[in-house]
């Protein structure tokens, strides 16, 4: 069964990628265009004409028009992000909303309506101060929201890539990769985990390899291997949920000597990944802590799409 989406649109360069990208990752998928306008007035409005009070009537009138032709104008916008999603072999609906004072609230709430398995999003920009403007509206997406949410920054990516799914064995990775089989069926995917050696990346690791006691240096040997053989272990384990959920699958042991979301982005651009899949748990302001590291650090840095799916 396809997908259903709801894709955020703004008619900016970012929405329009994140329209390609959700074209090219869920093929004939149901998707609803969504655009947000704002609202006519704020309570502390007031309308002056050559520094006398307007009329009630005449702001009645006034703001009557003015919302007319905000509505008309995000329905421009809506038809647009249409056109380019069937372009795109999705099949698409208009739709708008009234803004709010946080803009992901409407966006979240026609989600919910709609019952909708992934939220689309674009960014702008890229770094990590580049994308705190992303925390205007996805970034709090992926804090609040309770459904998958693809966060597609404006770099178009070859479509026909691998899913990289980061997999460390917990419950949010079996979610993401049980997740990835039901919203990319048949793609082919790297499941991949990311592990360090204490050994080799600190000093004090440093120290006791090259110590002279032989014991000592048996032991982290061991240690190392035991560490690799773990992780290849997660791996082969991953790659088997993987093929029991659908998908054609391939694992990778990566060692690294810098954060994982780090490798994670850097692995997926040697693959020339199609998206980054990451499970992340939890919502809301609390869970938005925790989503701060590998997760936040995928979508604040990569320049490929990813997905994040919510454990439940």
């Amino acid at each position: 069964m396809a997908a259903s989406l709801l894709i955020a649109f703004d008619g900016s360069a970012a929405a329009e990628a994140a329209v390609r990208a959700a074209g090219a990752l869920f093929p004939r998928a149901r998707a609803t265009v969504l655009t947000i306008h704002e609202p006519a007035i704020t309570p502390m409005t007031t309308f002056r004409v050559g520094g006398a009070l307007m009329s009630p009537e005449l702001v009645e009138r006034s703001l009557t028009e003015l919302e007319r032709e905000l509505v008309a104008e995000a329905e421009t916008a809506a038809a647009e992000g249409v056109r380019l999603a069937t372009a795109a072999g999705l099949t698409a609906e208009p739709a708008v909303a009234p803004g709010e004072r946080q803009p992901w609230e409407p966006i979240l709430a026609a989600a919910a309506e709609r019952e909708v398995d992934v939220v689309v999003c674009g960014t702008r920009g890229h770094g990590a101060v580049a994308r705190s403007v992303l925390g205007s509206t996805s970034s709090s997406l992926l804090h609040h929201a309770d459904k998958a949410v693809l966060v597609v920054p404006e770099a178009d990516v070859p479509s026909d890539g691998p899913a990289l799914i980061a997999y460390d064995g917990s419950p949010a990775a079996d979610e993401a990769i049980a997740a990835a089989g039901r919203l990319l069926p048949g793609r082919p995917a790297l499941v991949v985990n990311a592990w360090e050696s204490p050994l080799r990346h600190s000093l004090s690791g440093r120290a006791l390899t090259s110590a002279p006691l032989t014991e000592i240096r048996h032991f982290t040997g061991d240690l190392e291997t035991w560490l690799r053989e773990t992780a290849e272990t997660t791996v082969a384990d991953g790659v088997g949920l993987a093929r029991k959920a659908g998908l054609d699958p391939s694992g990778e042991a990566v060692e690294s000597s810098s954060t994982s979301w780090r490798v994670l982005i850097a692995t997926g651009e040697t693959h020339d990944a199609a998206v980054i899949v990451a499970g992340s748990q939890g919502h809301g302001r609390v869970a938005s802590v925790l989503l701060g590291s590998v997760s936040a650090g995928l979508v604040h840095h990569a320049e490929r799409p990813v997905l994040i799916i919510r454990a439940p």
